[in-house]
C-alpha cells in the first residue's frame, strides 16, 4: 500500500511508456507479462539470478501497461480487468514458487508466502463483490511486493545466505505482512457492510 499511494503521480510517466505498445491489444500485454513472470520464476529456481532481475522487471512494466493502455484506447473492459487479476495471481505464484524451489529457499516458506498473498488478494477483490469497493489498502500491496521481488535477485546475488537467506526474509515478510494486510482489509469490509 505504501507504493499505491504514489500511483496517480507515476501516471505521466507511464503514458509515456505506453505510448510505443498502443497498437498491441491490452489482453496481449496482460499475457506477455505473464510470460516474463514464468520466466522470472524459473531463472530463479535456476539461480540465474540476474536473468531473474530482468525477467521481473519486464513483468512488472507488461503488467502496469495493459490496463494504461486499455484506458489510453477506450477499451478497457471486466473481461480485461478479470483477465488482468488472473494473470496476476498467475504471476505471483510462478515468481514465488520460482524463489521458494531455489537453492535459496525451502517450500515451506514459499506455501506460507503463497497463502499470505492469496489471501491478501482474495480479500480486496471480495470486498468488491460484496458491494464496498475493490480494496488495494493494507500495509503490503500488490505494488509493494513486486518491486520487492523486482530487487531481491540483486539482494541474493550480493547475499550469499542459504537457509536464512535473503529470499527466505522476504518470503516470511510475505507470509506475516500478507496476512496482516488481509485482517485490515477485512475489518474495513466489515465495517462498510455494518454501515
Amino acid at each position: 500500500m505504501v507504493l499505491n499511494r504514489y500511483r496517480k503521480n507515476a501516471d505521466s510517466v507511464l503514458t509515456k511508456l505506453a505510448k510505443p505498445f498502443t497498437k498491441i491489444h491490452p489482453n496481449t500485454l496482460t499475457l506477455i507479462s505473464l510470460v516474463f513472470a514464468f520466466a522470472g520464476g524459473l531463472f530463479y529456481y535456476m539461480s540465474f539470478l540476474w536473468a531473474a532481475f530482468g525477467a521481473i522487471v519486464m513483468a512488472s512494466l507488461f503488467d502496469a501497461l495493459d490496463g494504461k493502455v486499455a484506458r489510453m484506447r477506450g477499451i478497457a473492459s471486466k473481461k480485461g480487468d478479470f483477465l488482468d487479476h488472473l494473470v496476476d495471481r498467475y504471476a505471483d505464484m510462478f515468481i514465488i514458487i520460482g524463489i521458494a524451489l531455489s537453492p535459496y529457499s525451502k517450500p515451506i516458506y514459499g506455501l506460507l508466502a503463497l497463502s499470505g498473498v492469496f489471501m491478501t488478494s482474495y480479500v480486496g477483490t471480495q470486498s468488491q463483490a460484496v458491494g464496498a469497493k475493490r480494496d488495494y489498502g493494507g500495509v503490503l500491496g500488490r505494488a509493494d511486493r513486486m518491486v520487492i521481488l523486482m530487487i531481491l535477485p540483486v539482494i541474493q546475488y550480493l547475499w550469499w545466505g542459504y537457509i536464512f537467506s535473503a529470499s527466505t526474509w522476504v518470503l516470511f515478510i510475505f507470509a506475516i505482512l500478507g496476512h496482516l494486510t488481509a485482517v485490515q482489509r477485512i475489518l474495513r469490509v466489515w465495517k462498510h457492510l455494518s454501515s
